[in-house]
């Protein structure tokens, strides 16, 4: 289950999940009657369905959010992006001591049923990290790219 949250969030931070307004995606009852559940307040809702999940984009609360669901309505997990003053103290302050030299180019938690997770790319010019935490201990390396693509480092 982790490795497929972990994935989701990968194709999130790469960019993959953005929904194409001129292909409207029809998912199926089981998942449309969990997500109305789940996010009864949702507006201006779009679809993306891969082989192996069920990606709702929506707006609530003024926050642009993606909802994951199996293809039988079992909810995965939602995504939405944060602001570094949004994450708990001791990751904003590892972020500023450890990264000084990095800007913040994405940042994102990540709620499934069983756990809270953060998610922050930073970039520096020659090279981009990624970082996860679940909050509690610190941050961990997830990739690192350097400016001509090559990855070198990953989980």
């Amino acid at each position: 289950m982790k490795k497929l949250v972990l994935a989701l969030a990968v194709i999130l931070i790469a960019g993959l999940s953005s929904a194409s307004a001129n292909d409207p995606v029809y998912v199926n009852k089981r998942v449309s009657a969990a997500f109305q559940s789940d996010f009864t307040h949702a507006k201006n809702v779009s679809w993306v369905e891969s082989p192996k999940y069920v990606m709702a984009q929506f707006s609530m609360n003024n926050k642009i959010m993606f909802a994951y669901y199996n293809h039988d309505g079992s909810f995965i997990g939602v995504i939405h992006n944060i602001l570094t003053t949004d994450l708990p103290d001791n990751l904003r302050h590892t972020i500023k001591k450890g990264y000084g030299s990095y800007w913040v180019s994405e940042l994102f938690r990540m709620d499934t049923d069983l756990e809270s997770s953060y998610y922050i790319r930073l970039e520096n010019g020659t090279e981009s990290i990624v970082l996860s935490s679940d909050g509690a201990e610190g941050w961990k390396i997830f990739s690192v790219t350097n400016s001509s693509g090559k990855e070198s480092a990953s989980l």
